[in-house]
């Protein structure tokens, strides 16, 4: 009897509480949740708060698209919604390629330029973006674009590509902890950290002499010498300048040429006397440039290898070790401080090393990040040597 009195009662609480939720009367308001927000230190070593979820970026180096689109993958395209000119002008291949994957990234709103202090603070203001995204080497422009951002309380953060081997993962590493994608952030740094591990192993166990190295950027053509690279005015190693101080090598540069970005002009006089043992052109597709050696998504090798055998035919280059030996090669500029750098050490140590090193396979590795890790098919020419006639 008492079993059937207890199951009685529990029949008609639950009944009640049925009935209670059904009926029309006011429910209690929910509290909304407060803003999520976030504590982070960016690789400028500066302490920022962000309020999530972060919906609208600009993006005021749009060449660093690719650790972006490597950490957002097809978000790229809807969270985007303004970045510089630099992509378009130093790297069209890439704005292509992306472009055509995103067809709304043609539309984006084009900033001004840091480096030119051409940044209309009003134009970023007006895209009300959550995240602008920069890189370290624009707080030394002391741009008053980036001035009145800061003031206006625009959340600005910085990535860092100062070491080509390091820098890129931990740039990629900030950006999924801001972004809510720190899984896929951490397996691509991880990955390209064995791709370096790679190199850096096997070089190690190397014991002759460092061979001597020369690389140029294509940009103008054969006709005239390109930038090379050394140290900024710092005395600090910078772009391909780093990359070959990590490679076991002797950049014949190394000390004759110094600049804001760590670049400058060898003396041809200098070249042949150093007599380089292997050289390397940088390659992309540069808007203004026209005689640019091409390398990228669209590049024809043919044309890269008919170009790069200009370069051999230079003045006096027919003496020079490299050329009389073939060991003239190209490579594509965007490696030397971008999150595809892993690509460059493995090539150039290749090239440095052919016998040591024969089993490494950089072309493969930078298809295999495309396939693993970017949102755009791997495609083009991006590493050529000059054949033998």
């Amino acid at each position: 009897m008492r079993q059937n009195l207890n199951a009685f009662f529990l029949l008609a609480i639950i009944g009640a509480t049925i009935l209670a939720g059904c009926s029309d009367g006011p429910r209690p308001r929910q509290t909304p949740p407060a803003d999520d927000t976030l504590t982070v230190v960016d690789l400028a070593g500066r302490t920022l708060t962000l309020k999530r979820p972060i919906k609208r970026i600009v993006l005021m180096r749009s060449l660093c698209i690719y650790e972006l689109a490597t950490v957002l993958g097809d978000e790229v395209e809807e969270k985007l919604v303004g970045w510089d000119s630099s992509l378009k002008t130093g790297d069209q291949d890439a704005y292509e390629k992306f472009v055509q994957r995103y067809p709304g990234l043609k539309e984006l709103n084009v900033l001004g330029d840091v480096l030119r202090d051409t940044v209309s603070a009003e134009a970023v203001l007006a895209l009300n973006p959550d995240l602008v995204i920069m890189s370290t080497y624009m707080r030394d422009r002391n741009s008053k674009g980036l001035e009145r951002l800061e003031d206006a309380g625009v959340p600005l953060l910085y990535l860092d590509f100062t070491d080509p081997f390091r820098d890129p993962q931990r740039s990629i590493l900030l950006l999924g902890e801001v972004l809510g994608k720190q899984q896929r952030a951490e397996a691509a740094a991880a990955w390209i950290d064995r791709q370096f591990a790679e190199v850096t192993g096997r070089l190690e166990k190397i014991d002759s002499p460092a061979p001597r190295i020369y690389l140029e950027a294509g940009t103008l053509g054969a006709s005239q010498y390109g930038n090379t690279f050394g140290s900024d005015d710092h005395g600090k190693l910078a772009n391909w300048g780093s990359v070959m101080d990590q490679l076991r090598c002797r950049n014949v540069a190394a000390g004759s040429v110094s600049g804001m970005y760590g670049m400058g002009v060898i003396s041809p006089e200098l070249l042949l006397t150093e007599d380089p043992q292997v050289i390397v052109i940088t390659g992309a597709h540069w808007t203004a440039f026209p005689d640019s050696l091409r390398l990228g998504y669209f590049a024809d090798p043919e044309q890269t290898e008919r170009q790069l055998s200009e370069y051999a035919n230079r003045p006096g280059w027919s003496n020079l070790q490299a050329v009389k030996s073939g060991r003239v090669h190209a490579i594509h500029t965007r490696f030397g401080g971008h999150i595809t750098c892993f690509a460059a050490a493995q090539q150039l140590a290749k090239w440095l090393y052919p016998n040591e090193l024969e089993t490494l396979d950089p072309e493969a590795r930078l298809r295999e990040y495309h396939e693993r890790f970017m949102p755009i098919e791997y495609s083009g020419a991006w590493m050529t040597s000059l054949k033998d006639e």
